[in-house]
């Protein structure tokens, strides 16, 4: 048996250092590091308002836990927005390592043609860590950049739809055929098309016309989003009232719109309407009694029969709806709470995009501003400057070219809140200012 020298000592102390630190090592990696990976499905041509995806996918080799948060970037002539769809779960081995991963989906539909870059955006979500503690952690995307061909054929300055399939349906109610003084139609414009969100669709102006009240409903916006397919839907809907007899003409509309598949410009025309309007005998006043005296009048037991029997059966309608009113409004209420959550979610999120469509969604439901939401209404009726500045600026990140405005989600709900619960104390007020006094 040898003696250990002092050169063997040597060796065995180093061998038994490596040992040490590679066994630190290993208890350090036993959990490789989460990270983050992104990809733009990019179609060969890129075309004015198509759509494109984003897709962003987490990694770690334990397992998720909580939900992910995106802080999406505001770019000018883009509308960004995630998608609604759960996201896609499954596994990847990378390096030898198995990771579970999670794909989310970001859609992006680029305004105007030209060179467009999305900048970096945070993600965060959470993933089980050593000692199954959950571990919440930061992660930035990369810069992207793509080029957006411009539509050939298509008016300077007017926004084209580019989708695979665009339907418009125009529909009055009643048809403007035979009019008079003091009737009221209503036209609903409904538009749908595929791969665009309902506020990428166009905008229906309507001008002003001397004789007639003209009325329009804010805009309702219903898209459907399933299976990383959307479907948009936006519906005009303008009241004419006649308030003078003449002749009018109710200016129509064409809308252009580019199929990317055979790359074809196609237009749809809303007619143009004639409406003549004639006086209206019941409304005009009577004259003065003829001076040789009255003619005398029988009294109307036709008329005396049919109002009573009108009478009568409305009692009955309106018990029988009574009840049904009081659930309906107990369910409207709970609806409102829901999609005032989904707003203030969506503020949260800084996401213009998103926290228009759901501020316009809960303010259909809220009846603050009458039978229909209205923002324009709903501004005047909170007589808030703030208010006014906050949606103002939103409506200039969204549809503004060139904007650099800065905006905080934040701010908006505050202001929404707050306009909120005025509005509801005044409603409050006037409905027991309305009622009688118990004891007069």
């Amino acid at each position: 048996m040898g003696t250990l020298t002092l050169h063997n000592s040597r060796w065995v102390l180093m061998i038994a250092l490596l040992l040490f630190v590679v066994s630190v090592d290993l208890s350090f990696a036993e959990i490789p590091p989460a990270f983050v990976k992104t990809e733009l499905k990019k179609n060969e041509k890129i075309w004015q308002g198509q759509r494109q995806t984003l897709y962003v996918k987490l990694y770690t080799s334990t397992s998720f836990s909580g939900s992910t948060r995106f802080e999406l970037p505001k770019v000018s002539g883009m509308i960004i927005m995630e998608s609604e769809d759960r996201p896609l779960l499954g596994t990847e081995k990378i390096d030898g390592v198995s990771y579970i991963f999670k794909q989310h989906e970001i859609f992006l539909f680029p305004q105007h043609a030209g060179s467009l870059t999305v900048p970096p955006f945070d993600v965060e979500f959470s993933f089980q860590g050593v000692e199954n503690k959950s571990v919440e952690q930061n992660f930035s995307t990369h810069e992207l950049q793509f080029s957006v061909e411009k539509i050939p054929g298509a008016e300077p300055g007017k926004s084209v739809i580019t989708t695979t399939n665009f339907r418009v349906d125009d529909h009055w109610e009643p048809v403007p055929e035979k009019a008079k003084v003091g009737d009221a139609f209503t036209r609903t414009i409904t538009m749908t098309a595929d791969d665009l969100p309902g506020m990428a669709l166009p905008i229906f102006k309507v001008q002003k016309i001397e004789g007639l009240g003209i009325y329009s409903k804010q805009a309702q916006l219903a898209d459907q989003m399933q299976r990383g397919k959307i479907t948009g839907k936006r519906i005009e809907t303008i009241t004419y009232v006649c308030e003078q007899k003449g002749a009018f003409t109710l200016t129509g509309a064409t809308l252009q719109w580019w199929n990317p598949e055979n790359e074809s410009l196609q237009e749809i025309v809303l007619d143009t309407v004639e409406l003549k309007v004639k006086d209206n005998l019941l409304l005009q006043k009577e004259g003065p009694a003829d001076s040789k005296g009255y003619k005398a009048v029988g009294f109307p037991w036709k008329l005396l029969v049919v109002i009573v029997f009108i009478s009568a059966l409305a009692v009955a309608v309106f018990i029988r709806l009574s009840h049904r009113i009081k659930q309906q409004s107990s369910q409207a209420t709970v609806k409102q709470k829901e999609l005032f959550k989904k707003f203030q979610n969506a503020s949260a999120s800084h996401d213009p995009a998103s926290t228009m469509q759901t501020l316009l969604h809960w303010l259909d439901y809220s009846e603050l501003t009458g039978s229909s939401g209205n923002l324009e209404r709903f501004i005047e009726l909170a007589d808030d400057s703030d208010l006014a500045l906050q949606i103002e600026t939103l409506e200039t990140i969204l549809y503004a070219t060139g904007s650099r405005q800065q905006w905080s989600g934040d701010k908006l709900y505050n202001a929404v809140r707050r306009a909120r619960k005025k509005l509801r104390q005044n409603k409050a007020l006037g409905e027991q200012q309305s009622l009688p006094a118990l004891n007069p």
